[in-house]
Formats: structure tokens, sequence, C-alpha cells
């Protein structure tokens, strides 16, 4: 399987499952663990995953503390 392939089931598998994990991600597709660390690094910088201590998250599943400025805006 291509990277590319792999990148995008690995996305499918994100956005399913809430998260993914490199060592099942590296059985399952049977490569490196490194292999699926540099497709998670891909994916994240194209904003489509957020990388986590062992693996990834889709992106729209971490909700950030808006900052001070827009608490203070919808507070009034």
């Amino acid at each position: 399987m291509y990277a590319p392939e792999r990148q995008q089931e690995i996305l499918r598998l994100a956005r399913d499952g809430g998260r993914v994990d490199v060592l099942s991600l590296a059985e399952e597709f049977q490569v490196t663990a490194e292999t699926i660390r540099r497709d998670l690094k891909a994916l994240d910088r194209a904003g489509l995953v957020r990388r986590v201590h062992g693996g990834a998250i889709p992106a729209g599943r971490l909700d950030f503390e808006p900052d001070v400025a827009e608490r203070e805006g919808t507070a009034a």
C-alpha cells in the first residue's frame, strides 16, 4: 500500500474511532511505527489530525479554551 492510500485509511479510522494509536496502526498496515509516525506527521501538517501522545485524533475533536478577549466578548 502506498503512503497516500495508507494516510487516507488512517484518517478514516481516526474519524470513525475518534483516535488512532501508532502501534495498532503499524500492526494493521504491517509497517514500522516510524512509518506511521511519518504518516501522522503529514496528516497533522495538512490539518487533518492532531498529534497526541502515542497517536492522533481527528482535527475537529480538540476543543481549546477560547482566549480571554473572546470570552470577554461572549460574556458581555
